[in-house]
Parts: C-alpha cells; sequence; structure tokens
C-alpha cells in the first residue's frame, strides 16, 4: 500500500484486536462489516451501546438535580412564582443566549409571572451580566429576582456588590461557560447553576447554555403544585427540543452523550414546530425543505439569528421567536438583511487584513495572528477570526479599538487551547471568557503590545512549524468493493454530525485516475475513479496547485473522502467528496 502522508491523522487509533473482539457479533446481518467497524472506531462494540448510540431516547437524559446549585435555584424560583415577584431575564446576544432567555421567559410567562428581558447591546455594554446594570436595577428596586443566562458564572464583581449591597435583586445563574474559580462559593443569593463548576459530578459537561436552561425548566416543573402544572400542554417539553437543537448546534457543542438525544430529537421535531417565528424564518431562509438538518441549522438558520445581534441589537432574534403575534415576515426579513450585511461586512475585513499583513510570515514566525482597528466592527472579528483560523491553522485574536479600550473575540486551532493558555494573562483584562477554540477579551490599549508579546511567545513555544500544515483526519482504510448504498444508508443512522461526532472520513489508494472535467473555471474538479473493477464519481471542491499537480503527473492516485448520496433528477448515486490527494 502507497504511504500514507503524515498530515493525514487516524482519528481514533484502535488495534485490530480491539475493533475485532468488540464487536457484539461478527456474523450480524442488522449492519454491514464497515459499519461495525466505524462504529466500533468510535469506542461502540455492543449491542447496548451500539443501539444506544444509533436510536438515542429521552428517557436517557441525566437528572437536573445532579447540577450543582439547582436545588438552590428552583427553591428560590418557586417562592419567587408563590409571591407573585418581579423577574427579568438576563440573557446573550449570540443564538444560545436569546433561545436560552426565550425558553427562561416563555415559561415564567406561562405561569403568568410579571417577567422583563434584557439583552445588552454587544456595543455599548459588551457580554455578560455587568456591574452597572445591577447597580441600576438595585438603586430601582426594580426587580427581586434576575434570571441570567448564557452568561453570569463568573461575575465576582457583581456577586461582591450584591452581597454589600443590601436590597439588591437575587440572581439566579444558568450557564455552561468555564469557570474562572477554583471553589464555588456557596451563596443564597447569588445561585449558579453550571455543569462544569467546580466540584459538579453532572455526568455530562458540555450541555448549551439553553441545555442548561432546559433542565431548570424540568426542575421547576416537577416542584411545581398540580394547579401550576396544568398550563402547561403534555408535549410542552417535547416542544422546547428543536429550539434547544438550534442553541447547541450554533454553538458548536459536542454532539456525543446528552447532546445527541436533545438534537436529535430537536431535528425530529423542527419541520413540525410549534414556534410560529422559528417556523416562518424557516420558511424564508430555507423554504419548504421536509428534511432540516444539522447543515441548514448551522449554516443558515443559526447566523440569521445572531446576525441581528453582530449587526445592531439582539432584540428581533428575541422577539421572532418568543412572541405569540408579532409580523414574523417582516422580523424574518430584517434578519436576512442583518445576514447579508453582516457577510458584507465580514467579507470587507478579511480583505483589508489580507492585504494589509502577510499572514503567512506571521503564521511562521508568531504562530498566532494578534491585531486591533478602530474600524473593525466587533460584531463580525470572531467570525473573521475563525476564517482566518481555517485559511493559515493558527490561532487569531481581533479586537476593535474605542476610546483607548480593545474589545474582541479570538478562535483557535483544536490543537491549542486559548482559554486555557490565555488564563496565565487574565489580569491584563478587564473581562476575559471562552471555551478552548474561543474567547471574548476587554482590555485596556496601553496593555496591548505586552498581551501580544506574551502571548505570542507561549503560541510560538507551543505551536510548532509542523502544526501549520492542514491537517486531516480519516477513520479507516477502505474497499471500493464495501461501498454500497446500504453502507451509505448505515452512514446516515449517525447523523447529526457535528463536533465530536464527524462525518466519517476514509482513504483509498491506488485508485485509477479515468475521467477528469474541471467546472467553474477550474475552480472544482470532478473525476471518475476505478478500484478493483468498481468506479466512483468524486468531487474535489476550491481545487488548489498542488493537487492539480498531482492530477497532472499520476495516473493513479490515492485519496481522502467523505460518502454522499447523490440525487439528481430521481436517480440515486454514490459520490465521493474528496478533502486531499497524495
Amino acid at each position: 500500500m502507497t504511504e500514507i502522508p503524515d498530515n493525514w491523522r487516524l482519528r481514533c487509533p484502535l488495534p485490530d484486536m480491539d475493533i475485532k473482539s468488540g464487536r457484539r457479533d461478527p456474523d450480524s446481518k442488522k449492519y454491514s462489516n464497515s459499519f461495525l467497524e466505524v462504529l466500533a472506531l468510535r469506542k461502540f462494540f455492543t449491542e447496548e451501546s451500539i443501539e444506544d448510540f444509533l436510536n438515542p431516547q429521552i428517557k436517557s437524559l441525566h437528572d437536573p438535580y445532579l447540577l450543582s446549585g439547582m436545588e438552590k435555584g428552583v427553591k428560590r424560583i418557586i417562592q419567587a412564582i408563590s409571591n407573585k415577584e418581579k423577574i427579568s431575564v438576563f440573557g446573550d446576544y449570540d443564538a444560545d443566549g436569546i433561545i436560552s432567555s426565550v425558553l427562561i421567559y416563555n415559561f415564567l410567562r406561562k405561569l403568568g409571572i410579571d417577567t422583563d428581558i434584557y439583552i445588552p447591546d454587544r456595543f455599548e455594554e459588551g457580554y455578560d451580566l455587568s456591574l452597572d446594570y445591577i447597580r441600576q436595577v438595585t438603586e430601582k428596586k426594580k426587580y427581586d429576582l434576575i434570571i441570567s443566562v448564557d452568561c453570569g458564572t463568573n461575575n465576582h464583581d457583581v456577586q461582591q456588590f450584591l452581597r454589600d449591597e443590601p436590597g439588591g435583586p437575587d440572581v439566579i445563574v444558568c450557564d455552561h461557560h468555564n469557570a474562572s474559580f477554583k471553589e464555588c462559593p456557596d451563596d443564597e443569593n447569588y445561585i449558579i447553576i453550571n455543569p462544569k463548576l467546580p466540584g459538579c459530578t453532572y455526568p455530562y459537561k458540555f450541555l448549551s447554555g439553553a441545555g442548561v436552561s432546559f433542565k431548570f425548566i424540568i426542575g421547576v416543573l416537577r416542584k411545581l403544585g398540580d394547579n401550576k402544572k396544568t398550563y402547561f400542554d403534555k408535549d410542552y417539553l417535547s416542544s422546547l427540543l428543536d429550539l434547544i437543537a438550534i442553541s447547541t448546534i450554533a454553538d458548536v457543542m459536542p454532539l456525543n452523550g446528552e447532546n445527541r438525544i436533545l438534537v436529535k430529537k430537536g431535528l425530529e421535531r423542527i419541520n413540525k414546530t410549534k414556534n410560529k417565528g422559528l417556523k416562518t424564518l424557516i420558511e424564508t431562509a430555507i423554504g419548504n425543505n421536509p428534511n432540516i438538518n444539522e447543515y441548514d441549522i448551522g449554516f443558515i438558520i443559526a447566523p440569521r439569528l445572531n446576525a441581528a445581534g453582530r449587526m445592531k441589537n439582539a432584540m428581533d432574534s428575541f422577539n421572532l421567536l418568543s412572541a405569540e403575534d408579532k409580523d414574523f415576515a417582516s422580523i424574518a426579513i430584517k434578519l436576512e438583511n442583518f445576514n447579508k450585511k453582516r457577510q458584507n461586512l465580514q467579507a470587507e475585513i478579511l480583505e483589508e487584513i489580507m492585504g494589509s499583513y502577510d499572514l503567512e510570515e506571521i503564521a511562521d514566525s508568531k504562530r498566532i495572528f494578534i491585531a486591533y482597528s478602530r474600524k473593525w466592527s466587533e460584531g463580525v472579528l470572531g467570525i473573521v477570526a475563525s476564517e482566518i483560523v481555517k485559511r493559515f491553522n493558527i490561532p487569531a485574536i481581533l479586537f476593535r479599538e474605542k476610546e483607548g479600550k480593545l474589545k474582541g473575540s479570538g478562535r483557535s486551532t483544536p490543537g491549542f487551547d486559548l482559554y486555557g493558555n490565555l488564563l496565565g494573562l487574565n489580569t491584563l483584562f478587564e473581562k476575559f471568557g471562552g471555551h478552548r477554540q474561543a474567547c471574548g477579551i476587554s482590555m485596556d490599549i496601553k496593555l496591548f503590545d505586552d498581551f501580544s508579546k506574551r502571548f505570542s511567545n507561549i503560541a510560538k513555544e507551543k505551536i510548532r512549524r509542523e502544526d501549520l500544515r492542514e491537517k486531516y483526519e480519516y477513520d479507516m482504510l477502505q474497499k471500493f468493493t464495501d461501498i454500497d448504498m446500504r453502507f451509505i444508508e448505515e452512514l446516515e443512522l449517525l447523523r447529526p454530525y457535528g463536533e465530536s461526532n464527524p462525518k466519517p472520513v476514509f482513504i483509498t489508494s491506488d485508485c485509477i485516475i479515468k475521467q477528469l472535467d474541471f467546472l467553474k473555471g477550474e475552480k472544482h474538479l470532478k473525476m471518475t475513479l476505478e478500484k478493483d473493477g468498481i468506479n466512483f464519481k468524486g468531487l474535489i471542491f476550491n481545487i488548489d496547485s498542488r493537487k492539480k499537480e498531482i492530477i497532472k503527473k499520476k495516473q493513479m492516485i490515492q485519496i481522502l473522502y467523505s460518502l454522499q448520496l447523490n440525487v439528481w433528477k430521481g436517480s440515486k448515486s454514490i459520490q465521493l467528496i474528496i478533502k486531499d490527494i497524495y
């Protein structure tokens, strides 16, 4: 066999004996041997584990009371409901934060609770439950209770203020972001529900913000009196799953464990959604599609929900999903226009960066790109940073400068823990939070040079030159003779694909090139490949000069690819989506 390039990495290496001995029944006719091998490589060996993964059930969700803070949080809100206290929901301006806000707001409104909503302005206020906001509502004695969703875990200044100032509101936090502290404060007036809290024994750590809010709703429903439970339809909890699926995909959460259950069941419900605003958005953005999938959510629906907060204010997206009697069509069109403006702005900033900086040289010398500008819009900096990561395989942190302050977003490669490496520099930041591959930072511009120099040194120390080369992961070597319609249909059972559950990728060597057709001015390539007497059509999108050179020189190539069912004018055929060749 041809040597495998060193930038093609086996996704989940297991000894052959583990795969073969781990199978529940090597002679089973239920699944093909190739599909059983794909499952084994994902560590599903037994009949029970395979069926649990392929057919996840709602009953497998964990008890919400295993979450730290759940008991206290439920007790506090039951008290607020009984006393008819004034409550405000405080959210975030991204899709997960908006949906989290919608879930809690609608839940309380169904109970007849006097509830307000507050989503901060990205440009004027920034992310998270702010001290200014808490001071204002405390001074006005506006609320008895604030429920902070998709934010609030690390607001130490807010917590200290509420301890020091009597008469402020109590706070319940439903969040999923990493905690910046090692010991969870025992506070009756600032209750944090978050699977990532230190010492929390909840079995699954990767719920979205909306997933935590959903768990909170379940916890409250369990403790409500029977008279209050009559306010909700029998399928009320199930009817929320479409929104939770969107939040989970939009926030790029792992699609395993509980998230797989929530997303798979949510996608099953989305075409018959009871949410009028969501239904209108789908009709406007996608049209009449009976099979909405994770791609449609991640690349069509979520960007439109995010666009309002990126370009202006997230309340348009909130109103679309929360209201019962709104002009949904006009809001959906507004989000469509916001999204187009966002795309144009993103392209302008990226073009400016590409024209002003030698990113290839920066990648080689610094291993990270850090920059700021007064002209850049902070609403799209995270997406632009993602594009730089994708093109140059280095982390990127971009800031907007305003009145001597920097506010920015960072994105990273899988191999570099952005949040973890930034923790050691957190004394330079006014605000800081995020995940392994994404962060948000606010800081004084006077500290930028120090930050840039120190963090570039960290990146250069931990990111090797060979790490800059684009890498591909594959599941296994595959014979053309084992690829058939049965296998394609089996692979569909693995969906939804996403973080921690990627689409399977295969390698086949010694493929004979039978036919070549360049498409769209040689931007894409369609080819016919033969191996062991079997022919398949293959597509390479955005083919680069290296791949063109290989094809010109060779009649036989090694391919790294995923499989796709191509449907054209009623006929079905198997198609290879080729990611790389050698």
